[in-house]
């Protein structure tokens, strides 16, 4: 039987993390986003009804009038654009060139006074020179493209004064390989038999000595397509396909999977999300 506690849960991350070298089906968060049209994309639904998807992770944190928050890749603003109306700062950290292009129009259009924005990756920051600490909130939303997790974290729990929070997927599963497992073995020529994973997160985090609080959720999601061609394209850039094959091989799946909408074509998924946040103490 492996004892968990004498593995070393940061190399666990950096061999199977998001984005990590050598693994398939996947590109870095950093190079996701690189494409413009795709931040728009993501702007676009991140707006969609007044922020909607925002607010159930807005209301899981504890924050007052008088709190000041750290947005750790921030993306257009979908936590900082709606927080910006309830506390009293935010910081904002984005290091890609078209979300953070994004979230500055979002900004001006809202005429937000209230938000501070860093185009840099979190782990070129230094705390006591380019930031403000401490935060009363730290906040990581499905945005932990770090190539070191550890660092990361305890750079997290130095900054923050109060509470430090981090949305993530409960399973650790690669959203890429849930969504298109059926198809996986054809696309990549390996089986889709990635196990049930220990949450790397909150195993590191008991590692440093920090106990931290989780709480699992289920959510829907929908991706709406102006046509097939938009899907595959799109989806594709997301798993990193290279060949004419393995496009063929997506938009067979698509084909059969997407659902017309009023001239539109849907894409639904379901995923079970994880709240992982801790208290400082003292």
């Amino acid at each position: 039987m492996i004892d968990i506690g004498k593995i070393d849960w940061n190399e666990e991350w950096k061999r199977s993390g998001p984005g990590q070298k050598g693994s398939r089906g996947s590109i870095s968060c950093l190079g996701r986003w690189s494409d413009p049209k795709r931040c728009r994309k993501y702007d676009k639904t991140a707006k969609a009804d007044n922020w909607g998807r925002s607010w159930a992770r807005i209301r899981a944190m504890k924050i007052t009038p008088a709190s000041r928050v750290l947005d750790i890749g921030a993306g257009p603003g979908t936590l900082a654009v709606p927080l910006s109306g309830l506390v009293r700062h935010v910081t904002a950290i984005e290091p890609s060139a078209g979300m953070a292009e994004c979230l500055m129009e979002n900004i001006r259009a809202s005429g937000i006074r209230n938000i501070r924005v860093l185009t840099r990756k979190w782990e070129d920051l230094d705390i006591s020179t380019d930031l403000d600490p401490p935060y009363d909130i730290v906040v990581a939303s499905y945005s932990l493209g770090f190539p070191d997790l550890r660092d990361a974290l305890l750079k997290m729990n130095d900054a923050s004064e109060k509470y430090v929070y981090i949305f993530w997927f409960a399973d650790m599963q690669s959203p890429w390989r849930r969504n298109y497992g059926e198809i996986w073995e054809h696309l990549f020529g390996v089986p889709n038999k990635e196990p049930g994973r220990p949450n790397i997160i909150f195993n590191l985090l008991n590692q440093l000595g920090i106990y931290a609080n989780v709480e699992i959720s289920k959510e829907g999601h929908i991706t709406s397509f102006s046509s097939i061609d938009e899907a595959v394209a799109d989806q594709g850039a997301g798993l990193g396909l290279t060949t004419k094959e393995q496009e063929s091989i997506l938009r067979e799946f698509l084909t059969q999977k997407l659902q017309p909408d009023n001239g539109n074509y849907l894409l639904r998924g379901t995923s079970y999300q994880a709240k992982i946040w801790w208290e400082k103490e003292g």
